[in-house]
């Protein structure tokens, strides 16, 4: 499979963003692993490599409490409810992308309402998505790696599909760490006002951090 088979999956599950622009998150998030797990302050000895490895991992992970993301797009668990998502969904190729989409959408739409220049919104929608804020990506180099990635033309492998039935399988174990673990992600959350566990935008703060507005990810 290659790129654009994924951004053609991209543009039917998640038909409101760009497919050029969810091809570069999910590169960014996963390099294209329907598995991926990422743990909050935390890190699996190794991605699982099927459904079921996920699946029972995350199961282990429900258990000891632990902040997570999964899937192409990262959507962390605090988002799975509202989104309709359940474990094996989460997993699913184009419901992962739906809801990354739709996380991304609503941080465009926050950042439009003070942001008219769109490219300059979408980089701080690009940035909401990744910390709940509209700055912090700027700083941690997460907007330039998506707009890096999204120039970026490589082959990835085929995504597999997801059985109905997941057998009896071992988890993953965790190893906690001070920092997000590697390819541990800050919380996939739906920015809202008032919402707890984000990080809103800070106008105190400014957009020291924003590079020029020449990025080649678009809506």
């Amino acid at each position: 499979m290659i790129v654009p088979d994924l951004m053609t999956l991209a543009q039917q599950c998640a038909p409101d963003v760009s497919p050029a622009t969810m091809t570069a998150i999910v590169r960014t998030e996963s390099a294209f692993n329907p598995y991926a797990i990422g743990v909050v302050r935390g890190r699996l000895l190794h991605q699982p490599s099927s459904i079921e490895e996920a699946i029972a991992t995350v199961r282990a992970l429900d258990a000891g409490h632990w902040n997570y993301s999964v899937g192409l797009a990262q959507v962390n668990r605090s988002n799975w409810p509202r989104l309709g998502l359940n474990v094996q969904d989460a997993f699913d190729p184009c419901r992962n992308l739906a809801a990354g989409g739709a996380i991304l959408q609503n941080c465009f739409q926050l950042a439009r309402a003070s942001q008219t220049d769109v490219q300059r919104a979408l980089r701080q929608g690009l940035s909401c998505y990744a910390s709940g804020s509209l700055v912090t990506g700027y700083r941690t180099g997460y907007v330039q790696r998506v707009v890096n990635n999204a120039t970026a033309n490589v082959a990835v492998r085929p995504l597999p599909t997801v059985p109905a039935i997941a057998p009896s399988v071992s988890p993953i174990p965790v190893v906690p760490t001070d920092s997000d673990g590697l390819p541990a992600q800050p919380f996939r959350q739906t920015v809202e006002h008032g919402q707890p566990g984000t990080n809103l935008f800070d106008p105190q703060r400014g957009e020291r951090d924003e590079r020029p507005d020449n990025s080649a990810v678009v809506f």
